[in-house]
């Protein structure tokens, strides 16, 4: 029987390559360029803070008073701004920008 090598041609694999991720170490723009550009509002820096904490959007209305469609709301806005795809997402890239700390 043939041996399996996923990354060698000729075997059981069929040879497909590895894919390769390099990311840059700086930012291709400035923090402060970002501050200029994006403008997130103190409410919606409260809500990043507390989802980086890792509370759901129901604790979130709980602690600052406010209706949970509210944070949603507060959440998608934040989301469209720094064109993130999720609440994860979200969190890393603010914290890259410097929105968070």
């Amino acid at each position: 029987m043939m041996e399996f090598n996923p990354y060698e041609t000729g075997t059981m694999g069929g040879g497909f390559n590895p894919i390769i991720v390099e990311f840059p170490e700086t930012l291709p723009f400035s923090v402060k360029e970002i501050h200029q550009k994006i403008h997130v509002t103190r409410r919606e820096i409260e809500v990043l803070q507390w989802l980086q904490q890792g509370k759901s959007s129901w604790e979130i209305a709980k602690i600052l008073n406010l209706s949970e469609r509210t944070v949603n709301f507060h959440v998608y806005n934040i989301m469209e701004k720094i064109e993130a795809a999720n609440r994860p997402q979200m969190v890393a890239i603010a914290l890259r920008l410097g929105i968070l700390s």
